[in-house]
């Protein structure tokens, strides 16, 4: 195990030596009249947690179809091949035949929203720019039989077809199951994801496990995340060797035995 811990840290240390690491973080809080309670405290909480990891982080709340289409773009256009790409979205998401599709923020029903939906497949590609690249979804579907025009039935969304070189993915439900708002201040996935990210230095797959397992068990089995990777090596988000720009406590999740905070 100690041998595992020191190559683990000499390979990060490598990839951290050239990289610069982006985040683009987006909160939407409804779409249609119907609204999320936690997404654009999961945003904000989130874009706080990687600017303390030295991140470049970019935040935004509530888009539009053209805002967040410019938003991607625009991040897109600032990676570079030694980069970290990380990318977090909290909002209503939508599977149409087999593909997922993130869905704009809007007071109002959007007429014809089949054509203002975000392809994730899209933005999977634009973050291959980097050398290692993430998404992280805090996926919710709208109320059953909330569309007409597109698929009746949206069980919640579907696994990623094919993953870049050096990428991850991962989000808060299931494949193929319904998860509709949750939580009072925080989403429980999110909470858990940013708690054990930054309390000790963990591979990829190692802290998707803990917060499988966590969310599971605080769920009573109801909730169980997703995550898949495509990694040619460990990666860590966070490394004990970091300067930390400054002490980030992390807020407690009501109804979450013990809180958590990170060790910085």
């Amino acid at each position: 195990m100690k041998r595992y811990a020191i190559i683990l840290l000499i390979l990060m240390v490598s990839v951290g030596a050239f990289a610069q690491r982006q985040a683009l973080v987006i909160g939407n809080s409804g779409y249609g009249g119907n609204e999320l309670s936690t997404s654009l405290n999961d945003a904000q909480l989130v874009a706080d947690a990687f600017a303390v990891m030295d991140y470049q982080v970019t935040l935004h709340k509530d888009l539009g179809y053209e805002e967040m289409y410019q938003a991607i773009n625009e991040f897109k256009k600032g990676l570079k091949s030694h980069d970290v790409a990380v990318f977090y979205y909290a909002g209503y998401t939508k599977q149409v035949s087999g593909k997922n599709y993130l869905i704009p923020f809007s007071e109002n029903k959007i007429k014809n929203l089949d054509d203002k939906l975000i392809s994730v497949d899209v933005v999977l590609e634009a973050l291959t720019r980097a050398d290692y690249s993430f998404m992280f979804l805090e996926s919710r579907q709208l109320p059953k039989g909330f569309f007409k025009s597109l698929c009746a039935a949206d069980s919640g969304l579907a696994p990623i077809q094919k993953l870049g070189d050096n990428q991850g993915f991962a989000m808060a439900q299931q494949v193929g199951k319904h998860l509709t708002s949750q939580g009072v201040r925080y989403s429980i996935f999110t909470h858990s994801l940013m708690k054990f990210m930054g309390n000790d230095m963990r591979d990829f797959h190692d802290l998707l496990n803990l917060v499988q397992t966590e969310v599971k068990e605080y769920s009573n089995g109801k909730q169980v995340p997703y995550f898949q990777g495509n990694l040619r090596a460990p990666f860590t988000f966070w490394e004990p060797i970091q300067n930390l720009k400054y002490r980030f406590h992390m807020p407690l999740y009501r109804g979450l035995d013990g809180g958590g905070s990170y060790n910085f």
